[in-house]
């Protein structure tokens, strides 16, 4: 499995599937990972932040490989590796995981937001107010963060199909695939992969996208 300085890996990156990797032995597996997604960059859905996976071996038993130890001084066995999500243990009260990977994308910076839970709330943490613990998009660290409604609109899933609804009266549209614009409203309004969530006051745009299964 080593060629000269460098290990090799074989890396299941969602659907790429055994991607080949040289990785030096002295990395540990956050750092692979840091690898690996600058690498895949043009997958929509990865974040950049290392933290959000876990890699495992792709063995009977699926083993976690230990994140403070170096790559060489672990048993890669074959050398195939899962890069895959971490998740929340606990949901908030009252909701539920989505059936399919989904996620908003920040369009200026590339922040991504897994979607772990639905109901799930677009806006800004506020302990004050209500379902505090549903948002999963929090946008307040953005420049224009605090245009952003503390409960600014809400994702919800129903047979397969995801829905998008105000929560506040500060404007946000849905621009399609073919660029058409529609207002979100109380009413719940069908959120496709690809379509682009305007927050106009904020101008901060997110990407709804379904990760293929």
């Amino acid at each position: 499995m080593s060629t000269g300085q460098r290990l090799d890996l074989f890396v299941d990156i969602f659907e790429v599937k055994n991607e080949p990797a040289k990785a030096l032995p002295n990395l540990t597996p956050p750092e692979l990972v840091d690898a690996i997604l600058q690498e895949f960059r043009e997958l929509e859905y990865l974040s950049d932040n290392p933290n959000d996976y876990q890699l495992l071996l792709k063995d009977k038993e699926f083993s976690r490989l230990q994140n403070d130890k170096q790559l060489a001084q672990q048993p890669l066995g074959e050398g195939q590796l899962i890069l895959v999500e971490k998740a929340p243990r606990k949901l908030p009260a009252g909701t539920q995981r989505p059936n399919y990977h989904i996620y908003l994308r920040e369009q200026t910076a590339g922040k991504v937001y897994k979607l772990h839970w639905q109901p799930a709330i677009i806006g800004r943490p506020d302990k004050n107010q209500d379902q505090d613990d549903r948002i999963a998009v929090n946008l307040e660290a953005f420049e224009t963060g605090l245009r952003v409604s503390r409960r600014h609109a809400k994702i919800t899933e129903k047979d397969g199909k995801y829905y998008i609804e105000s929560m506040s009266r500060n404007p946000t549209s849905i621009k399609d695939i073919d660029g058409k614009l529609r207002p979100v409203t109380e009413k719940k309004e069908l959120l496709k992969d690809g379509e682009v969530i305007h927050l106009e006051r904020s101008n901060i745009a997110l990407k709804f996208i379904v990760r293929p299964i």
